[in-house]
């Protein structure tokens, strides 16, 4: 008896024709499931499967994070509630633990404030306050509720810019300080420094004195005070010891004990890093040797500041504790690896710390000249020849070391 066929679909379907299985062989694939294609998209789908298409990124909505996954309780809180949790507990991992609860505390007001909440002891305590020559805080422990560990904290979340720092201190300002006229400290006005016999008062400014300054708000002045550090710093190329032009006081905008963040200090910095930086530093910060890895960070920042003849990093670095490892060694090694204005960057580095020089320093340094003059003249090497001649000849120097041969 003959068996009976059945129909299976999809077979028997392939042309097996001879010109077919010519054509089929063109294209070199390896068996399997039919390959239908017709003449006029047969060009598009080659170059398809040789360049596949790139996906589309999707824009990362609440509504896209809702629908994907199942949420917590916390995240069903309405985003009031949330808020409020969060600014009472002031937990800033809280906002890292979903990214629905990221984007729910994402506002300009959670932001602002949390920044009073952190920053607003210390402006109470120093805003408007007289303090224009350097002295040493005379600190009363309980007195003011302020929180170095949470402003560290602030400061290394990546909201928190420049810019909406500066945009809370003026609404803190407006709310609690408008009748404090402040008269801030200048970088670089050496007529306004104070007289001899001047004494730093750390009370309140009397409202009805007048002055000579209009008020300005946070980011006015700090963008004109960063202007005149720039202009101050990048005009003085060789000589002139610019101490005596400029004012190292600070404004107390932090507390004292604030840890910097870790990426101002690396570097590299562009012009917002930078005017962060000097901030920072004019506000009080600085580095913490002992219970931080901040100054080994901020060491590297300074080599790799060198590196790139970035002169305003270096300063700002050295201002804030990294003069303390500004040795000859470091100095030594500048000598090779400057880079940018490469006379501008050791003229920066022996103003800042080598106003004098001790004869076993003087030795080293006329040893680590004559090496580099030598090997200048052994390949021919005219610019490194010319910088060590403008490097002895300068004015920063004075003629402090032996003229190299």
């Amino acid at each position: 008896m003959e068996l009976t066929a059945i129909k299976v679909h999809g077979k028997k379907k392939r042309d097996c024709g001879k010109a077919a299985v010519a054509d089929r062989k063109l294209l070199k694939r390896p068996s399997g499931r039919p390959f239908k294609l017709s003449d006029q998209n047969e060009e598009t789908h080659v170059s398809a499967i040789s360049e596949p298409p790139s996906k589309k990124s999707k824009k990362r909505t609440m509504k896209n994070l809702k629908s994907r996954r199942k949420m917590s309780d916390l995240e069903k809180l309405p985003t009031e509630i949330l808020e409020t949790v969060f600014l009472f507990c002031l937990n800033l991992d809280l906002p890292k633990a979903s990214p629905i609860i990221a984007a729910k505390l994402s506002s300009q007001i959670v932001y602002n404030k949390t920044i009073l909440t952190a920053f607003g002891p210390t402006w109470e305590r120093w805003h408007g306050r007289e303090r224009n020559w350097l002295q040493k805080r005379n600190t009363q422990p309980g007195d003011f509720e302020e929180d170095p560990a949470l402003q560290s904290a602030v400061l290394r979340c990546r909201w928190a810019t420049l810019p909406i720092i500066m945009d809370a201190k003026d609404n803190w300002i407006q709310r609690f300080a408008k009748d404090r006229p402040f008269k801030p400290a200048w970088f670089d006005i050496k007529s306004n420094a104070p007289p001899e016999d001047f004494e730093e008062h750390d009370t309140p400014q009397d409202p009805t004195e007048e002055h000579d300054e209009p008020q300005m708000t946070a980011q006015e002045y700090l963008d004109a005070d960063f202007k005149g550090f720039s202009d101050l710093i990048l005009s003085e190329r060789d000589g002139g010891w610019l101490w005596d032009e400029c004012s190292w006081d600070r404004n107390s905008d932090v507390t004292e004990g604030i840890e910097m963040p870790q990426s101002l200090l690396s570097g590299p910095w562009d012009e917002d890093m930078l005017k962060y930086l000097f901030w920072l530093r004019k506000s009080g910060a600085g580095i913490d040797w002992l219970s931080s890895t901040s100054g080994e960070v901020g060491l590297e920042g300074m080599k790799k500041a060198i590196l790139f003849g970035d002169i305003r990093a270096i300063h700002l670095l050295a201002w804030t504790g990294i003069i303390e490892k500004l040795d000859v060694d470091l100095l030594i090694w500048a000598f090779r690896n400057a880079g940018g204005d490469k006379l501008a960057v050791i003229n920066q580095l022996l103003r800042l710390n080598f106003s004098t020089i001790p004869d076993r320093v003087s030795r080293k340094l006329d040893k680590e000249l004559a090496d580099l003059m030598e090997e200048a003249r052994q390949d021919g090497d005219d610019e490194k020849h010319e910088l060590v001649m403008r490097i002895l000849t300068s004015e920063t120097l004075d003629g402090r070391l032996e003229a190299v041969g």
